[in-house]
């Protein structure tokens, strides 16, 4: 196996679905050898076995426990587990995925590598619109940067500061923005609105589009800490907000639109291989 140049860190969470569904999608399309590690933040069981039998297929992907005794949810999980996992990188370039967002465009790594140059150092996941979250700079669902500059900005992951809508990866646009640097982005259009995509069908997802790229660069379903049942609350039927039958309705659409967003992403990436 070639040296990797790139190492993708991912945090696991009982999204195990959504993380063989991005191994699947990045072993058709990436171009440049690579390496995934992926920190288990204490899941279920069942679903880290889940995950440690899927990752056996792949001799580029590391898998993984959070430290015996780990107990902390939330953002403040999420961003610890990315602050060991980053640690960790020792290639020119670095990426972060959410387990639930993905590239699907086939020699992305290659194309976001041509995009960096002396003053953009990292690209990534625009905000979604409506998002009170600033839309001029990578969010954390995905992003790829180059390592010795990121290195530098030495990033604390955890929030500082939850009520100030202080999330994972707070920092990132911080210190990037005042050391000089720039950010690019992938565009975002939601489902709710934009339906022109190939997840039209679906509520709530987040295409990405890389300008000179017309076709779906990458994709978010946007699980969120709820499986993504909560997304149904808004502009939907109101059967989807009775209290007591309300919630597992929404966690049984969302299972369904859950199957068919791996589905429609594995279509996009098997066409291009």
């Amino acid at each position: 196996m070639a040296e990797p140049i790139i190492t993708l860190c991912i945090t696991h969470f009982n999204d195990t679905d959504f993380i063989l569904n991005t191994l699947y999608c990045l072993s058709k399309i990436t171009k440049n050898p690579y390496k995934i590690i992926i920190r288990d933040n204490n899941s279920k069981l069942k679903n880290y076995k889940k995950l440690e039998k899927g990752v056996r297929q792949y001799e580029n992907v590391f898998l993984y426990k959070a430290e015996e005794g780990f107990n902390l949810r939330g953002s403040l999980a999420h961003g610890t587990a990315l602050n060991d996992l980053v640690k960790k990188i020792d290639t020119p370039f670095g990426a972060i995925f959410d387990g639930d967002c993905v590239f699907l465009t086939k020699d992305w790594d290659e194309i976001l590598i041509n995009r960096l140059n002396d003053k953009v150092k990292i690209i990534g996941t625009q905000a979604s619109p409506g998002c009170p979250k600033p839309m001029d700079f990578p969010l954390m669902f995905a992003i790829f940067f180059e390592t010795k500059t990121f290195k530098e900005l030495d990033i604390d992951f955890r929030p500082q500061d939850i009520q100030k809508a202080q999330d994972s990866g707070w920092e990132l646009r911080e210190k990037y923005l005042a050391t000089g640097f720039q950010g690019k982005l992938l565009m975002a259009k939601n489902t709710r609105s934009y339906k022109n995509g190939p997840f039209a069908n679906l509520l709530g997802i987040d295409e990405y589009y890389l300008d000179g790229y017309p076709q779906i660069f990458a994709c978010h379903f946007g699980r969120g800490a709820t499986s993504g049942s909560a997304k149904y609350k808004k502009g939907t039927s109101f059967i989807y907000k009775i209290p007591f039958i309300s919630r597992p309705l929404r966690e049984m659409r969302g299972r369904k639109e859950i199957k068919k967003w791996v589905s429609i992403c594995r279509e996009i990436v098997d066409k291009q291989t």
